[in-house]
């Protein structure tokens, strides 16, 4: 795609935080490789995108946002996600409508991209942070072709509900023929080429990634401009050893008492201190001078500052963790994280990988005083880390998609 203009680029992306951050970093270097940029996600991040110069269409999903998770009834939560459908569609096909030369969409927001690019003859390419069979972890073990087939159809299969009456709109909008729908998100996967925004270096050797699916690398969240450490943080990282980090993202309230005193208890059993991000459940540490609760830091700048990381293993703050060659301890509770905190323990990385539910003190203490122990984390951390930070993920978007200009 060579021509005098720089093509522009449609940007979709929807989730939590961790789900978000990477596609910062995708946006502004596609940005600053002089690509005229448009970023499609809801208006909880539009500032996250804006910060930076680029343009934004904000979805108005506030209201269903707010109730995710508050729904017990299954019909409820499919109602509710079937309402974010539509909207994040109508917002998507009016962004697209006013003009772009190639969709770029997360796996949220990839089925309405998929049919909104057929109908206006655009190019559309999937570029994700996780696959759609790492939701099932066990069942992709050993990575086997035909598991890994079951799970990604297993998982499409359970999430396609969500997409089929917004698809159906979109398509009678288009003008398009009538499809069924049922396979939404398999028949938009199987079409399009997916980027992955992740590192080789993490995955089995033989991770049976279908044909049109490639890694790139990860795509590192870009700093906010003018952003500054808070001097209560600097502060604390001067006046002591160096802290371990405690953070497990968006992961809800219900968790954060437990969470915390569980927190407390390890940092006064090994007399340690730390340094406690609060995130979506409000975590806390009542451990005096050694611990310190902070809000939102970007992890390039903390986490090279660290003894070691315990974390929800996501694939954003993963990557992260390594990059920076910090020891790390994961604590998944859900979607892929099981499947990135295995691969953790698989690489030798870590000494365990301790499931949420299963989480205590004395379990936290154990693995943890292993994890600062052992030398030998650190280093294949440190080797690990140095091949992520060489997959430049950014510039293999643009690479594959010859938007060079």
């Amino acid at each position: 795609m060579e021509s005098a203009v720089k093509p522009r680029v449609l940007l979709a992306t929807w989730g939590t935080t961790g789900d978000i951050a990477p596609y910062t970093g995708l946006a502004t270097g596609l940005s600053r490789a002089g690509h005229q940029v448009t970023v499609v996600t809801s208006r909880r991040y539009a500032a996250l995108f804006r910060e930076h110069g680029l343009r934004v269409r904000a979805m108005p999903l506030d209201e269903q946002e707010a109730a995710v998770g508050a729904h017990k009834a299954r019909r409820a939560r499919i109602g509710n996600g079937r309402d974010m459908a539509l909207t994040a569609g109508k917002v998507l096909l009016e962004a697209a409508g006013e003009g772009t030369d190639v969709l770029l969409a997360h796996p949220l927001l990839h089925p309405q991209a998929a049919v909104i690019g057929e109908g206006l003859g655009l190019p559309c390419h999937g570029v994700y942070t996780v696959s759609h069979a790492m939701m099932l972890p066990r069942l992709i073990a050993g990575t086997p072709r035909l598991r890994y087939t079951v799970a990604d159809a297993l998982v499409k299969g359970i999430l396609s509900p969500l997409y089929a009456p917004v698809i159906s709109a979109l398509r009678r909008e288009l003008g398009l023929r009538h499809r069924f729908t049922g396979d939404a998100l398999i028949s938009s996967a199987r079409r399009h080429t997916v980027y992955y925004g992740f590192s080789s270096a993490l995955l089995p050797d033989r991770m049976p990634l279908p044909a049109t699916h490639k890694m790139v690398g990860s795509w590192q969240p870009a700093q906010p401009p003018n952003w500054h450490p808070d001097d209560r943080l600097t502060d604390f990282l001067a006046s002591g050893p160096v802290p371990v980090y405690f953070g497990f993202g968006s992961m809800g309230r219900d968790q954060a008492e437990r969470l915390s005193r569980i927190i407390t208890r390890t940092v006064r059993r090994l007399r340690i201190r730390a340094v406690v991000q609060g995130g979506w459940a409000g975590l806390t540490g009542d451990g005096g001078d050694d611990i310190l609760t902070i809000g939102e830091c970007p992890h390039a700048w903390l986490f090279p500052r660290m003894a070691a990381a315990v974390h929800h293993a996501g694939p954003g703050t993963t990557h992260a963790s390594l990059q920076a060659a910090l020891p790390t301890l994961p604590v998944p509770f859900k979607l892929d994280q099981p499947f990135w905190a295995a691969r953790l323990r698989s690489l030798g990385l870590s000494p365990a990988a301790i499931p949420m539910p299963r989480l205590d003190s004395g379990s936290l203490s154990l693995a943890l005083t292993r994890l600062l122990a052992d030398s030998r984390y650190r280093e294949r951390t440190r080797r690990i880390g140095a091949v992520i930070k060489r997959q430049d993920g950014t510039a293999g978007v643009v690479r594959a998609l010859g938007l060079t200009g």
